[in-house]
């Protein structure tokens, strides 16, 4: 095999692990959340352009999902959602996540019925989840 064509092969095969790199960085926090019941304080990387404070989300889930990204299933309580704060049940990707912070905060009575009932990795018939990590 020519010089050229290992170098080639080597920085391929490093630039399809930088995307699974950084989203080590967030994966012991959020699965420390999920495993002691904490809330986390996210920030979309345009959340603050469009003037939304960064969410409290209850982490019930994080898992893998079949195109390699990080995902979040959980309770968010605070921030932006498609121009409105409101409470409501989400699924987060974390390739477009600027920061992920462990906050003081506890699930409401609501929050904990949805971790209760678990989630399946799919929205609708949907089905994207590879391997659940931690809950």
């Amino acid at each position: 095999m020519k010089p050229i064509h290992i170098a080639m092969l080597s920085l391929v095969s490093i630039s399809l692990s930088l995307p699974v790199y950084a989203q080590s960085e967030h994966e012991a926090v959020l699965c420390e959340a999920a495993t002691t019941g904490r809330v986390v304080e996210l920030e979309y990387d345009k959340d603050a352009s469009k003037g939304c404070a960064p969410r409290l989300v209850d982490v019930h889930q994080v898992a893998i999902g079949n195109n390699g990204t990080l995902y979040l299933h959980g309770w968010q309580t605070r921030g932006c959602t498609k121009g409105r704060d409101f409470a409501s049940e989400r699924i987060f990707r974390f390739d477009k996540i600027k920061a992920v912070n462990l906050v003081e905060g506890a699930f409401d009575e609501e929050s904990k019925s949805i971790k209760a009932e678990g989630w399946d990795g799919c929205l609708g018939s949907n089905c994207f989840i590879k391997e659940n990590i931690c809950e």
